[in-house]
């Protein structure tokens, strides 16, 4: 049972993937390529950085070297990193700025999730929650993407791709 609720968390890191893309894509589209992977970034070390100086606050200290487990060091990469994300966010909705959020899950459920179910597993199952989510959004023209409408094929090639990950997990 357990192994299964890590394997939906896996395909839920793969669907907060496919928002992470379209969150970029239209952070692209409003301020360019290279603009948009900074801001992604920058909302990435946030989230990183708020989690572990949550973690050095409460007496659980990252297993890091000084300075890098201490409270402190995080609460001025927050700062530092905040103010720059809040620069560049300027006339863009602020939700766009999450998008580095979904990067930090997707790395923190690398570390996490693949260790109890294995690599192939994880990347079988987050590709299927990004795919899936990918049709998804595309099918409702999310965030400013266009229109692109969910076809038998693409259901289909989904499916083949569930079924992909069924074979991985069984074939363990």
């Amino acid at each position: 049972m357990t192994q299964n609720l890590y394997v939906l968390a896996a395909l839920g890191v793969g669907i907060g993937s496919a928002v992470q893309v379209a969150f970029i894509a239209n952070l692209g589209r409003l301020r360019g390529a290279t603009e948009a992977s900074w801001i992604n970034m920058l909302a990435s070390v946030v989230g990183l950085g708020a989690v572990l100086g949550w973690q050095a606050i409460r007496d659980d200290p990252p297993n890091l070297p000084s300075p890098f487990n201490s409270g402190w060091t995080y609460l001025a990469v927050l700062a530092i990193a905040g103010a720059c994300l809040a620069v560049a966010m300027r006339g863009i909705a602020p939700y766009l700025a999450i998008s580095g959020i979904f990067g930090f899950i997707y790395v923190f459920g690398a570390g996490w999730l693949a260790p109890k179910i294995g690599i192939a597993l994880f990347s079988a199952t987050v590709t299927v929650g990004t795919l899936a989510g990918s049709v998804l959004l595309d099918h409702y023209g999310a965030f400013g993407a266009d229109v692109q409408r969910a076809t038998l094929v693409r259901v289909v090639g989904l499916m083949a791709l569930f079924l992909g990950v069924v074979l991985v997990r069984s074939g363990r």
